[in-house]
């Protein structure tokens, strides 16, 4: 999560115990991992634009994400939901049309 400033990550991190109802110190080091996977594949969906990260919808996406795979870690996980896709759809479109090409 190098691209991610410290202080987004530590609100994401907040916001996914919030979600789940997790108190901090609880689950914590399998919380992180689902995080970082999470934001790992919501960047490499989207793409890494300036517009991707400093959208909200990109934490929302993110907490999301790692809150699915928390819930349903002893599932075997085929798909994203989808409104959850439609927003990393929506995402996608501002990460890797923000930057105009040159012609």
């Amino acid at each position: 999560m190098k691209n991610i400033p410290d202080d987004i990550n530590q609100e994401m991190n907040q916001m996914l115990h919030d979600s789940l109802r997790v108190p901090i110190g609880v689950d914590d080091k399998i919380l992180n991992q689902y995080l970082k996977v999470s934001v790992t594949y919501v960047l490499a969906y989207t793409g890494t634009a300036p517009a991707v990260l400093n959208d909200d919808r990109f934490i929302f996406l993110c907490v999301e994400l790692a809150s699915f795979l928390y819930e349903n870690r002893t599932a075997q996980v085929k798909d994203i939901p989808a409104p959850l896709k439609m927003v990393m759809d929506q995402l996608a479109l501002n990460g890797f049309n923000s930057v105009k090409q040159e012609v």
